[in-house]
């Protein structure tokens, strides 16, 4: 019999999983000692699990589920799915400079070796362009909630307004795309100069007016924020009304808002898939259509 898996701080996301698959959810208990160390603890041996953990934070993480695949595979489990909406290690894809470790090919490995199926959500991929390639001889699938974020906007009356998808740079294309589709709205994609961690910038395309028009900046991550406070100086700089976002991942912490309200960001709003307070698009009927079908 199936069943779903779930982790402590993803309960809300295993929960809706569960409730749209109708298949039985049970939560592992985690116990972490003083020195760092996880004990993972689970009463259940099925013959197939479907296993749902975001890798933000990723290191005990990635640990813990390396407990507790090979346990449920020495209690006689043939198939597990991991579902990890946000999927960690992807953006080191290659040597940037000598020694570098490529922590994308070395997690496929890895992950590749624990679970049969892998599901994620607009992973942080620059130069691969099939997850496949990532987890080869694998069945896997790299969902986009481009059309989501679209839907959101749609509610909020942006067809009607007029709204403007913005993404900061090409590797957003395909959110703004699915995005703008979604909304039935226009949609430009700007170009990112990334000199550092914490220093970026974004240019819109020559001639681009935005006068008047609200923007919605659509990103699959957003953790300093330091890419949409610099997309809204540049939207508000070509006429721009009004800026909100909308992110798949978000991980900044919440002190940053005001930061965001500084720069003229007045909603920010983030899918499911990392628990967080901007939640407000979920992601268990994307995933639950995925896992019938792969």
């Amino acid at each position: 019999m199936d069943i779903l898996i779930g982790f402590p701080e993803g309960a809300a996301l295993a929960g809706n999983l569960a409730a749209r698959t109708g298949l039985p959810l049970h939560q592992v208990s985690l116990h972490r000692f003083p020195d760092g160390e996880s004990l993972v603890r689970l009463e259940a041996a099925p013959e197939r699990a479907i296993i749902v953990r975001s890798l933000d934070q990723p290191n005990a993480k990635l640990v813990e589920l390396q407990f507790l695949a090979g346990a449920l595979r020495e209690r006689g489990a043939k198939e597990l799915t991991l579902v990890a909406p946000y999927l960690a290690y992807m953006r080191q894809d290659m040597e940037f400079r000598p020694g570098e470790v490529v922590s994308q090919r070395i997690m496929g490995r890895w992950l590749g070796g624990l679970f049969d199926r892998i599901i994620t959500v607009d992973p942080h991929l620059h130069r691969t362009h099939d997850l496949g390639e990532v987890f080869p001889g694998g069945r896997s699938a790299a969902l986009t909630a481009g059309p989501l974020l679209g839907a959101w906007a749609r509610a909020q009356g942006a067809a009607d307004q007029g709204w403007i998808v913005l993404g900061p740079d090409e590797e957003s294309d395909h959110l703004v795309e699915g995005a703008a589709r979604a909304a039935s709205v226009q949609g430009i994609v700007g170009l990112k100069v990334r000199r550092g961690d914490h220093d970026v910038s974004v240019g819109l395309p020559e001639g681009t007016d935005l006068t008047g028009r609200t923007i919605l900046f659509v990103d699959d991550i957003i953790s300093s924020g330091g890419t949409l406070i610099d997309a809204a100086k540049v939207a508000y700089a070509h006429g721009a009304a009004r800026v909100l976002a909308a992110t798949v991942h978000a991980v900044f912490p919440m002190e940053r808002l005001e930061a965001f309200k500084a720069a003229g960001i007045d909603t920010v709003v983030s899918a499911d898939g990392i628990p967080h307070p901007t939640n407000a698009i979920g992601l268990s009927d994307l995933i639950a259509d995925c896992l019938a079908i792969l």
